[in-house]
């Protein structure tokens, strides 16, 4: 777990992942068998030629969810506004860094007492970031400024035996894994080219993978990311533990029949643990298939409870599932599987009837 530990803990917002590409960067550079691609909007890849001329791409994304000042109280509070999918209601009693031109300081969400408020509702006009400033001056003074960006305080820490808490797993998981998958493949001659990495500006509007795909054209995209799940009952039809996900259907794509098969039956071929899963949100694989004339896509899925919040749990042996399963995939692919593919055609592996 040491790459998702070491990814997990670092902290970008969209727009804001150098931190990110940085430590990405620094990774591939020591294994010469790739060059690395990057676009202008700052998505990062690893490229590794191969023996033909499909292009298979992989993609994590970097940024994780959080908050912008978008204005200084006379008081000397911060008043923010969401950067990707926040419910305000998690945000309260919570500890923030906020990152000024002079540094990172600590911040705290209070809530009111109860009987201070009107409505038990909570939403962002209601946040206020305490900084410890007295007035506006010392709050700008202490370096504040509006547009600093505000990100959920690092933590990485084992639970249980295979249960982890952590901040960013969606969608450090997927960067995390791109980057151990890369150095898996160094050494193996791929009949595809490989573009491994990860993608800028997921949570607000997959607007990396847009100017990803349109530089690298893959022939096959497979995201990356965290789902979650709420399998706090026994009924919970999708469970930590029992394997990656399968994105089936969310409000941007659906997966074909011929798709769903094809993988499905490869992993349980592998004995792959996996769950079918209906979504209510997105990945970059959406985007994907929108570009291109559209491009074959699908999206290895972490089961992760309470993403965008502060923290989420996760299971190492889901992790596990979906690293089988990539692997699996990527050192099965070749030619003919691509163009199957490309076509719509069933029995992709004959080897899995």
């Amino acid at each position: 777990m040491k790459t998702f530990q070491e990814m997990m803990v670092l902290e970008g917002i969209s727009g804001h992942e150098m931190h990110v590409k940085n430590a990405m960067k620094a990774i591939i550079e020591k294994y010469p068998n790739y060059i690395i691609k990057e676009d202008k909007l700052g998505s990062l890849f690893a490229f590794k030629k191969g023996t033909s001329d499909y292009t298979v791409m992989v993609a994590g994304h970097m940024d994780e969810v959080g908050m912008m000042v978008v204005e200084i109280t006379s008081l000397g509070f911060l008043k923010v506004q969401p950067v990707g999918g926040l419910v305000p209601s998690t945000l309260v009693s919570g500890k923030y860094h906020i990152h000024t031109k002079k540094g990172k300081l600590l911040g705290y969400i209070g809530a009111l007492p109860p009987h201070l408020k009107a409505s038990q509702a909570t939403s962002f006009d209601d946040l206020l970031i305490d900084i410890g400033a007295t007035s506006k001056d010392e709050a700008k003074a202490m370096g504040v400024a509006l547009g600093d960006v505000v990100t959920f305080i690092p933590i990485f820490e084992q639970l249980s035996e295979h249960r982890f808490l952590a901040k960013s797993v969606d969608n450090r998981y997927g960067v995390a894994l791109a980057l151990d998958m890369m150095v898996a493949l160094h050494e193996i001659e791929l009949p595809f080219n490989l573009a491994i990495g990860a993608t800028v500006q997921e949570e607000v509007g997959l607007r990396g993978a847009e100017t990803s795909v349109n530089a690298i054209k893959p022939d096959i995209f497979i995201a990356l990311d965290a789902s979650p799940v709420s399998d706090m009952t026994e009924a919970a039809d999708i469970q930590l533990g029992k394997g990656f996900l399968l994105r089936m259907y969310d409000p941007r794509n659906t997966m074909p029949e011929y798709l769903k098969q094809a993988i499905s039956r490869l992993a349980e071929s592998k004995n792959i643990m996996h769950q079918y899963y209906i979504s209510k949100g997105g990945t970059d694989s959406a985007k994907a298939k929108d570009m291109l004339a559209g491009v074959v896509n699908t999206t290895i899925g972490l089961p992760a409870r309470y993403i965008h919040g502060p923290a989420a749990i996760f299971d190492k042996r889901d992790v596990k599932a979906a690293y089988d399963m990539l692997y699996t995939l990527l050192t099965t692919l070749d030619e003919t599987s691509i163009k199957k593919l490309k076509e719509g055609g069933f029995d992709v592996f004959p080897f899995t009837k």
